[in-house]
């Protein structure tokens, strides 16, 4: 068996986040579009499996290090587009001074990831 790895949170954490999410984020958006956004989203595990072994074998080719993936939210075109998440590959920074956080640099010429399904109303955590 795995061992749990160092960066989970709890549910206790992770249900805290998501009412300070709710409280603040999702009331303002609310009362500014007047009705509530999709704000989880859903993927099998065969489909993220399948976008990281594509990521590594596309990154391989180009000599990329330091893999990662970053989690952008984004708002499909139209008045009633909903919120989505989408997840752009990584990769080293080159040439540059590393900021705060983490500044790897997005990964261009490999497609970015979509087409998750949003909850819909959605579902609290």
């Amino acid at each position: 068996m795995s061992e749990k790895p160092k960066k989970c949170i709890s549910v206790e954490d992770a249900k805290k986040l998501e009412a300070n999410y709710v409280n603040i984020i999702e009331k303002t958006l609310s009362r500014g579009l007047g009705e509530e956004e999709c704000r989880e989203f859903w993927w099998s595990l065969e489909d993220i499996e399948e976008y990281i072994a594509y990521v590594k074998e596309e990154a391989a080719k180009k000599g990329y290090k330091n893999l990662g993936l970053r989690f952008y939210l984004g708002k499909y075109d139209g008045d009633q587009g909903q919120t989505t998440l989408f997840i752009a590959p990584t990769r080293e920074e080159e040439e540059k001074e590393r900021g705060f956080g983490n500044s790897n640099d997005n990964c261009y010429d490999i497609p970015p990831f979509n087409d998750g399904a949003g909850g819909w109303p959605p579902k609290n955590y």
